[in-house]
């Protein structure tokens, strides 16, 4: 994440209403333990675009596939609900994980912009990647039929 001190419940009030005045914010649960949030916001509906963001804070769950679930479901959501044609986020360059977990829910690097974060005393790139309404369905599919078969 590009964040750099600890927050503080003032900063996650302040947030959590920005999120809810920009866009459809969510709480990530497991067995009614907050883990995260995730949500869709910057709407552009002419284009039929908006950004996604998804944050799991809890590193005890990293890796177990609550983030990808949340994704999908988020995604299968607004793609269906707000009639999008395509779903965009960006990440820090480095972030290996995150950016593998966003391929998994079949988004592509659409581009990647030099020099954008400034974090831990230096400059980041950040990736910008999207996911198209077709790129999803196809992921989708295959996600549920893993899905089931892991059950």
């Amino acid at each position: 994440m590009d964040y750099e001190r600890p927050f503080t419940i003032a900063d996650v009030a302040a947030s959590e209403r920005r999120a809810k005045e920009e866009g459809h914010p969510y709480l990530i649960e497991v067995n009614g333990r907050p883990i995260g949030r995730i949500g869709l916001n910057q709407f552009r509906k002419r284009d039929r675009i908006c950004s996604l963001y998804v944050f799991i804070g809890e590193r005890d769950v990293w890796g177990k596939g609550y983030g990808t679930d949340a994704m999908m479901a988020l995604l299968a959501h607004g793609f269906s609900r707000y009639e999008l044609a395509r779903v965009e986020l960006w990440s820090l360059a480095d972030n290996e994980r995150a950016i593998r977990a966003y391929r998994h829910c079949g988004f592509e690097i659409d581009a990647r912009l030099p020099e954008r974060s400034f974090k831990d005393g230096r400059f980041h790139d950040r990736i910008v990647m999207s996911v198209s309404r077709q790129r999803l369905s196809e992921v989708f599919a295959a996600w549920k039929d893993s899905d089931a078969a892991a059950t």
